[in-house]
């Protein structure tokens, strides 16, 4: 007979958005139970906290806790075709952490609010109930009867599919490459991005006192040649022009490869269940904004969830009319990145769509300006 488990809310991801949704949750008195496909909390994620989920982080007492072992910087320096022509400054700065890390810290702090993890579990199908989710089936057999459901399962996520709620993906003209390589005295320096007539763009930042992380996004018949037997350093040097220590870790660098695109979804509820994260949305990763948007989904949706008391009536309301309209704000950072994308070419057109509110403040209301430098 197939153990059955009742909850008030089952999380299905235990990424970011999850994990912090989970603890807020937890720390309001509610059954949570977070469903992982994987055999612990996933490593892949962006590495960047700025001012709001910096914002939201200090109103749920988890400010200090991130920022303990977190490096903060405060400008990003900006290259077209190796000069440099603009510094972005950002007031509050913001924080540097490895994902994972900053995801194990949420983790941890789930345990004392008596949230339940279950790794290694695959859904193999949702049941229904009218527009409800009435009970989540696992491939080994065992059900989970939940309240509300959240799906925080990435851009493939099997919830949203199973929601039938459909999205629209755009590929970037470009292949990115990561990779991780010992700390170089110019990056732990500085911040700098770089990108050039040719559509090339470069990212060089520290994630601790010994390592850096390094993007490279190339048009594909270009990535095909550089990277055709690892990375051809000389290749590059036109475009990462103020980074000279950097190229002797580059060329032995392992590089994941990694295809980037924008999604959206015409929706992020149905009946009992939402979308956070990835699920929901995905935007350019030069727009650095991913980790704090999805922060401030969860205090809402934590918000929405708290307010309904368990009333199906009221958590639908909720989310129509405090949860939905994030998709306007989500709309706009992916059709900022959108326009990244397609000017990294044009240092003129670049200029022309930068916009230092998003890049600095997001969705939050900006508090000052005079952040960026035009270098001459």
């Amino acid at each position: 007979m197939a153990m059955t488990t009742t909850c008030d809310v089952a999380i299905v991801g235990a990424g970011l958005g999850g994990c912090f949704l989970a603890l807020l949750l937890g720390r309001n008195g509610h059954n949570v139970v977070v469903v992982e496909q994987g055999p612990a909390i996933p490593a892949a994620g962006a590495d960047f906290v700025k001012r709001p989920g910096m914002g939201v982080l200090a109103r749920h007492g988890l400010g200090s806790l991130v920022e303990r072992h977190a490096l903060k910087r405060d400008i990003v320096r900006y290259y077209h075709d190796g000069e440099a022509i603009q510094e972005c400054r950002y007031p509050d700065g913001f924080l540097i952490r490895p994902y994972r890390e900053l995801v194990e810290v949420i983790y941890s702090c789930c345990s004392m609010q008596g949230v339940e993890f279950w790794f290694d579990s695959q859904i193999e199908r949702l049941e229904h109930d009218g527009d409800r989710v009435a009970r989540l089936v696992l491939a080994d057999g065992r059900e989970l009867r939940p309240g509300v459901v959240i799906a925080a399962d990435g851009s493939r996520s099997m919830v949203r599919q199973a929601l039938g709620i459909t999205q629209e993906t755009s590929a970037y003209p470009h292949i990115m490459r990561v990779a991780t390589v010992p700390l170089t005295a110019s990056v732990a320096r500085l911040n700098r991005l770089y990108f050039n007539s040719d559509g090339w763009f470069s990212y060089l930042y520290p994630i601790n006192e010994e390592q850096a992380r390094v993007f490279i996004g190339l048009p594909l018949e270009d990535e095909r040649e550089v990277f055709a037997d690892g990375l051809a350093v000389d290749a590059v040097k036109d475009l990462i022009t103020d980074n000279d220590d950097a190229y002797d870790v580059l060329g032995p660098a392992h590089w994941q490869r990694i295809p980037v695109s924008a999604m959206r979804a015409p929706a992020y509820h149905r009946g009992n269940a939402a979308l956070l994260g990835s699920a929901a949305f995905a935007c350019h990763p030069m727009t650095g904004m991913g980790m704090s948007y999805t922060m401030h989904d969860a205090e809402i949706l934590a918000g929405v969830i708290g307010a309904a008391e368990g009333d199906p009536v009221l958590l639908e309301k909720g989310l129509e009319t405090a949860y939905e309209p994030r998709r306007h704000a989500h709309a706009e950072l992916i059709g900022y990145g959108d326009a990244l994308a397609g000017t990294f070419h044009d240092k003129a057109a670049y200029l022309g769509v930068f916009r230092e509110d998003l890049h600095v403040f997001g969705d939050t209301e900006p508090t000052g300006g005079g952040f960026v430098t035009v270098l001459r």
